[in-house]
Parts: structure tokens; C-alpha cells; sequence
């Protein structure tokens, strides 16, 4: 497949490096600095800027199977992406970062009605927003995302000395109904467990099952309920988005902190039942006077990496139970988990995955990142393959069928599960093992009679 992006930043060089092995990328970028960064990838550099035809013909935007804008500017990307379908680019997606660009491409949207065109427009903080807000509704999580229609539910807990399912084997430990451990994260490190495994304390154990037996491992986990209080350092498009959702959430009390007044005075506008505090979320005197050490859950979503970071280390000093914390740049997130902060989140890797489910390139959607150690696929298994149960199914090795979706049909599978043609399959595995996933799936194929 060709593919042209535009902007060469992390973003386009993270699409770049996934996309690679086996398409023709081609990166266009007004920066010849960035020219570097694609130095050690198969991937052309064109120098030039996106919104001059001229440049687009000479990256090839004109033969383009895929065309993607992610620059840090909206107006380049979305002017990007209309030249390039104009010149004949088959699919244009464009990053965007304001919610008036969101609705004026929709499919009902205005732009459509005089003729222009794009065919996927990515906000990736609303995604974030989401991402966020389904972590704060569930205590102690580190991690939950849900899929196939929010019938198949995946979360992270850490565990503590007096938490359940310590000390006996996994064949033999008593999980609730319809729930796998599909992941342990022990000593910075990600592996799939085995029967034989035994969870310890200070493991972080990722859990997936049906939506209903999540429930019940929440109410193990955290048996008491009570109100929630959530405090937001950030009234950007992200802590405005995430305080729009919970709101509305019976026995959820918001309160943000923003320095911006005149930010606070729209914030007010719109979130009436939000309490808004004008002030600097860093300023350790304010937190204790307006009691944010009361928080369950404290939200720092800055546009500034370091505020993040200091605001984070400030809510660990209060004792606040779950901190969760925008991370601008990936390469950021580690420092942020060698310092405790444990639910760091990036808005562009969760991106770049909806990018790859975009383009369909390999026949598997990407859905989840565990921690950037670890991701959920989802791929279907070929019609026409013999059954077979999974245990001889011969998947790669630190891979694991987390569940299956036959239909409408949730199962969590065990090992003589059977697995029949056109079953979805949820398969968690590490970074460096997804070729072999696809392998698998290959092989599969070519079994079928001809």
C-alpha cells in the first residue's frame, strides 16, 4: 500500500515505524530537521509542506491509497487532506484537536454538503478523555477498556498484601466466573502466566472477562461503596471532557483546578454541576486548603509533561488513592512509572492504533496498549479451518486467547475450548510478538481447502 503523511513529529514518526516492513511510506514534512528522525527507517522523506500541491504531487500524495495529516497544526491538516483528495488520494484522515472540525466533516456535517471530503477525522483527546474517565469508574484500577461493544471488559489491578488470590497457583486459584488472568506485569516487566504461575503482592495483574463477572472481581477489589470525589488539574479540552462525563454520574462530586481565568469563567458555563477553582495546581497550599488530599482520584491532564509530573508527585505526597496523568510525549511515560505514578497515559499511542485500524493493513484490529508492554488484538478466525480446541491450536508462545466472541456470544475460554471458523478472538501479547500472531493467523489460512 502507498501511504503519504504529512508532519514528520512523533506521531507521524510513530505511524511511520509501525507501517514500514511492509507498505511504501512516504513522510512530508516542512522541517528538514525532521529529515533525521527517518534516517534508520525504509521510508522516503520529501521536504515541503502539505497544503502546496506541488509538494503533494512530488511525495506522490496523487497515488495514495492512504493519505494521513498529523501535524501539530489543525488547519494544515485538515487544507492537507482536501488537497490530497482533490489530487486523487483514495482515504484522507486528518489530527485534529478542536471539536468544530469533529462535527463540520461529520457524515451529516456541513462540509459535505458543498462537496469536501475527509473521509476519518482523529481527535485523539477525546479518545484520551474516554480512556480516562472509564479508569476513574472503576477504584483501584490502573487500567480498564472495554471491547466488542463493551461486552468483554479488560482491567489492571495492583495487588496489596491482603488482596485475594495470593499464594496459590492460578490452576487452582477460585476467580470468578468468566474471568482469565491474561497478563502479570512483575518487576517492570510483562509475561503471559501459565497454570503454574502464582501472583505476589506488588504484581499488577491484568484481568479479562464478560462485563458481568468484571463487576464482580470490582466488588472483590474494592467491596465498599461510597461517594467518589474527583479533582482535575487541567480545564483544557481534556479535564473538560472528562468532567462532562462524570458529572452526571450519581454520587460523583468534580471539582477543577485551572490557572487560566478566563478558561475557568467558560468552564463554569458549561459544567454547572463542576465546582471550579481558579488557581495553580502545583501550589501545594492551595491543594491543602481546598482539601484535594480528600480526592479518590486525582486527574492531572496539562498540556505541560512536567506540570503533570510535579502535580502527580504533589497528589502522591497528599496520600491520594489514584492518580492518573496525561503524558504528552511516549517517551516520557517511563519516568513517570520509575517515579510511582502508575496510570500514565499518551494520547498518541492510543492514536496511532485507531491510524492502523484505519487502514486495515494486516487483517487484525490493534485495540488496547497494556502499559506499552503489551496490546489486545482482535482477529478472526478463518472460515473454512478445521475446528480445534485451543490448547492444539498451536498459538505463539507468550500469546493468550483472553476471550472469544462467537456471534453474540461472550466466551472466556479455557483450554479445551473449541474454536470454530468465524470466531473473534481477543488475543493479548507482547510488542515483539505480534508478527508471530500474524504468522499464526496466516498459517491458518493456508490450511483452507481450495
Amino acid at each position: 500500500m502507498n501511504i503519504v503523511i504529512v508532519g514528520g513529529g512523533e506521531i507521524g514518526g510513530l505511524i511511520a515505524s509501525a507501517l514500514q516492513q511492509d507498505h511504501n511510506v512516504t513522510v512530508l514534512d516542512i522541517d528538514s530537521l525532521q529529515r533525521s528522525h527517518f534516517d534508520n527507517m525504509d521510508v522516503r522523506f520529501v521536504l515541503g509542506s502539505g497544503t502546496d500541491p506541488a509538494d503533494l504531487r512530488l511525495a506522490d500524495a496523487h497515488k495514495a491509497e492512504a493519505f494521513v495529516a498529523c501535524t501539530a497544526n489543525d488547519d494544515i491538516n485538515v487544507l492537507s487532506c482536501l488537497a490530497a483528495k482533490g489530487l486523487g488520494s483514495k482515504r484522507t484522515l486528518a489530527f485534529v484537536t478542536r471539536q468544530r472540525y469533529l462535527e463540520a466533516f461529520a457524515n451529516v456535517g456541513g462540509m459535505q454538503s458543498v462537496g469536501l471530503f475527509i473521509d476519518r477525522i482523529l481527535w485523539p483527546q477525546k479518545i484520551l478523555a474516554g480512556h480516562i474517565v472509564d479508569i476513574v469508574r472503576v477504584p483501584r484500577a490502573l487500567e480498564s477498556t472495554s471491547f466488542a461493544g463493551s461486552k468483554i471488559r479488560l482491567v489492571e489491578y495492583k495487588l496489596e498484601a491482603d488482596d485475594p488470590f495470593l499464594g496459590e497457583t492460578l490452576e487452582v486459584l477460585e476467580l470468578p466466573k468468566s474471568i482469565l488472568v491474561v497478563g502479570i506485569i512483575r518487576n517492570d516487566e510483562f509475561f503471559i502466566p501459565s497454570g503454574k504461575t502464582m501472583m505476589e503482592e506488588g504484581d499488577k495483574a491484568v484481568f479479562m472477562g464478560t462485563v458481568d463477572s468484571i463487576r464482580v472481581l470490582q466488588g472483590i477489589f474494592s467491596p465498599r461503596q461510597r461517594n467518589l470525589n474527583v479533582a482535575i488539574v487541567g480545564g483544557g479540552n481534556v479535564g473538560f471532557m472528562v468532567a462532562e462525563e462524570l458529572q452526571d454520574d450519581r454520587g460523583t462530586h468534580t471539582t477543577i483546578i485551572e490557572q487560566d481565568e478566563k478558561r475557568c469563567e467558560k468552564l463554569s458555563q458549561h459544567l454547572k454541576k463542576t465546582l471550579i477553582l481558579q488557581g495553580d495546581g502545583t501550589d501545594l497550599e492551595l491543594l491543602e486548603q481546598e482539601r484535594i488530599e480528600d480526592a479518590d482520584v486525582l486527574v492531572a491532564v496539562t498540556d505541560d509533561d512536567s506540570k503533570n509530573l510535579l502535580v502527580s508527585l504533589l497528589a502522591k505526597q497528599l496520600n491520594i488513592p489514584k492518580i492518573i496523568t496525561r503524558v504528552g510525549r511516549a517517551k516520557n511515560r517511563r519516568l513517570f512509572e520509575r517515579v510511582g505514578i502508575e496510570s500514565s497515559l499518551t494520547p498518541r499511542s492510543a492514536a496511532v492504533q485507531e491510524v492502523l485500524n484505519w487502514l486495515r493493513v494486516d487483517n487484525v484490529d490493534h485495540l488496547a496498549s497494556i502499559e506499552d508492554r503489551a496490546e489486545v488484538m482482535e482477529v478472526t478466525y478463518p472460515e473454512g479451518c478445521c475446528l480445534g480446541k485451543i490448547r492444539d491450536l498451536g498459538t505463539p508462545p507468550q500469546s493468550l486467547i483472553g476471550a472469544i466472541l462467537r456471534k453474540s456470544q461472550v466466551i472466556i475460554p479455557r483450554g479445551d475450548t473449541e474454536i470454530k471458523p468465524g470466531d473473534h478472538l481477543f488475543i493479548v501479547t507482547t510488542p515483539d510478538n505480534v508478527g508471530a500472531v500474524h504468522e499464526w493467523l496466516e498459517q491458518k489460512r493456508q490450511t483452507l481447502p481450495s
